[in-house]
């Protein structure tokens, strides 16, 4: 399992209302958002939570959790970057949360969506990213598509010093170019082919299994 936590210096916020810890320059930092990813599939398995009071929580892809959140589905207002109501939970999670003893402040914590696979049943790509994570790609972003391009070259180098493949060409996404994207949807063969599906297809990169980390530390000539 890997958990990505993003934290902002806690100053005023209130430890009833956040996760705060302090950090080894001895100031407290509050967690506002992470992703929780787990191997329990070939393709993993992604989830994204974010605190209750982020703007722009459920911007472009809306908030989606049907056990833990009493409004399962949230849509995304019209104007991006407003403040979403409360995710108030279920009964049934909050009885998992008394059962582990967890306090009363991860109830401020929400579940804005999850992902198993690239596309619908009918071949639309898969959206999840959340605001801070993703800020100002969030409405295109793909946690699976853009894990899958975690990869090495064929002389097993990261292709990247961020290790994945280097992203699209920004005019190819929504806006233009002066603003960034994610690819999404099902990944490309020719993202790690050379003439791919041809008998003379070769190598280019070589996934690393959606591990950022491996293809950051590979060594190769």
């Amino acid at each position: 399992m890997e958990v990505k936590a993003n934290w902002v210096l806690a100053n005023d916020l209130s430890p009833s209302e956040y996760h705060i810890n302090t950090a080894s320059d001895n100031k407290r930092y509050a967690l506002i958002s992470m992703h929780i990813i787990s191997k329990q599939v070939p393709n993993w398995t992604w989830a994204t939570f974010e605190h209750k009071d982020n703007i722009g929580r459920c911007d472009f892809i809306g908030c989606h959790d049907r056990f833990g959140a009493v409004v399962p589905d949230v849509r995304p207002h019209e104007a991006p970057g407003t403040k979403y109501d409360p995710c108030v939970k279920t009964p049934a999670l909050k009885k998992l949360f008394a059962d582990n003893d967890l306090p009363a402040l991860w109830e401020n914590y929400c579940l804005k969506g999850s992902q198993t696979d690239f596309v619908t049943a009918t071949g639309l790509p898969v959206h999840l990213g959340n605001s801070v994570t993703e800020a100002g790609f969030d409405d295109t972003s793909s946690c699976m598509t853009c894990h899958s391009r975690a990869a090495v070259n064929a002389n097993g180098r990261g292709t990247t010093s961020a290790g994945f493949l280097s992203p699209p060409n920004p005019a190819a996404c929504p806006g233009g170019q002066d603003r960034l994207c994610s690819p999404n949807g099902a990944p490309l063969p020719e993202w790690f082919w050379n003439n791919p599906g041809q008998p003379n297809q070769s190598l280019l990169a070589l996934q690393t299994d959606f591990i950022w980390s491996i293809p950051r530390g590979a060594i190769g000539p």
